[in-house]
């Protein structure tokens, strides 16, 4: 058997073991918005032009580690002699219990129970070890989510699209490296890390090595992803200048996929950022991109399968202060809208109408489409819905109504 010498194993834990118990906060929403289309026009992450990696350990083989592991005593005991220089570091940081943690790895990997992983002390490493188990079951549904209790975010999108055996799912993440990264590993193939540059690309075909034995074959016959697209178009009326650039095409915005959230046989979608807090207040500057979230229930009813409901609807523009409904006033029809509660399947919502805020009153018509990157059920104290306000849509035989995706989601 080929092993990793603890050593090494232990380098490459110290990034993960220094935020131990760091909380995950939602990455801030103008930073993660206009990060978007700059990242879209790089051929690398930012994170390459720093200092260099350390050089990646040996892949060793995870599929004869885990048929070899008999239990975490005898895990620690094979791995204990640590380099001095290593346990320094190890000390500084305090993490105590790193080698029994990374032995349970191995541990909920061979038992393939997600609650073994619940004994680790380091955030990071405890939602790695779930990753590992629905990753080795092929259980996409109990990949970790990317923010804990939020559920719009969706769960992590590599582990979801190699548990599920699609390698189109890999378009649900947003940095190059991870979406490479993704792809070859479905895919068990190192020629897709290629495209990385050299210290990313020997990370990346470390992980294809590793995993290639305990990963199953990708599945086949799998349709395209559906066009992506994001037509904003917005006019003023009633004395209401155009704004600068009154077309503008997001489709960028959009080409991660979206998640849809279930409870029962109730669907909800957002599109693009909605955003919750009081910057959706501040004006943009000139410079900023235009944007628009939106966020859309679909209920069942006696004469239809599906009815929409638009329930949130945010759209900026350079240099105006954003219009947010509710509070504002908009009078939208849906004209388009289609979802699945199936990863990969089409989602397409489209309106047109007038939105009025305190003096100002626009034309929006908006065409969106992508696919669905994660289908999640809501659970209890999960974070759906913003605190309920009057319904949004004031279309004909279209009203908001509170219920189990409707409620203050807090």
């Amino acid at each position: 058997m080929t092993r990793s010498p603890p050593a090494l194993l232990l380098v490459l834990a110290v990034g993960v073991a220094a935020g131990c118990e760091e909380k995950k906060v939602l990455p801030p929403i103008e930073s993660a918005t206009e990060a978007m289309p700059v990242a879209s026009e790089l051929t690398v992450d930012a994170g390459a032009l720093a200092d260099p990696l350390d050089p990646p350990p040996p892949a060793g083989d995870l599929h004869e580690e885990i048929a070899r592991f008999v239990d975490v005593e005898q895990c620690v005991a094979e791995r204990a002699k640590v380099d001095p220089l290593v346990g320094d570091a190890l000390g500084a940081i305090g993490y105590d219990t790193f080698l029994r943690d990374a032995c349970r790895l191995l541990d909920a990997s061979k038992d393939r129970k997600r609650e073994t992983c619940d004994k680790i002390d380091s955030s990071a490493l405890r939602s790695r070890c779930q990753s590992w188990v629905a990753m080795i079951a092929q259980t996409p549904d109990a990949c970790p989510m990317q923010f804990e209790g939020v559920a719009t975010r969706g769960r992590n999108a590599s582990c979801v699209a190699i548990a599920a055996r699609d390698p189109r799912l890999c378009n649900g993440e947003s940095r190059t490296v991870q979406r490479a990264t993704c792809e070859a590993m479905v895919a068990r193939d190192p020629a897709k890390c290629d495209a990385l540059a050299p210290n990313q690309r020997a990370l990346c075909r470390r992980e294809v090595a590793r995993w290639h034995a305990v990963l199953a074959p990708p599945l086949e016959g799998l349709d395209k992803l559906p066009a992506v697209r994001g037509a904003l178009t917005v006019r003023g009326v009633s004395g209401a200048p155009d704004p600068p650039n009154p077309e503008v095409d997001l489709a960028a915005d959009f080409k991660r996929g979206v998640v849809v959230v279930t409870a029962r046989d109730r669907l909800r979608v957002e599109l693009g950022t909605v955003v919750e807090s009081e910057a959706a207040r501040i004006a943009a500057s000139p410079q900023k991109r235009s944007r628009v979230g939106l966020a859309v229930l679909f209920e069942p009813t006696k004469t239809e399968a599906q009815r929409p409901v638009l329930q949130k609807l945010e759209i900026e523009l350079p240099g105006e202060a954003p219009l947010v409904s509710p509070p504002a006033t908009c009078e939208c029809k849906l004209t388009t809208a289609r979802v699945s509660a199936k990863r990969g399947a089409e989602v397409a919502i489209a309106l047109d109408g007038i939105v009025s805020n305190a003096s100002r009153t626009f034309k929006v018509s908006i065409d969106l489409a992508t696919f669905v990157r994660d289908v999640v059920a809501e659970s209890p104290g999960a974070r759906v819905l913003p605190p309920l306000h009057p319904p949004v849509v004031t279309s004909p035989g279209q009203q908001a109504r509170p219920g189990l995706l409707g409620r203050d989601g807090g």
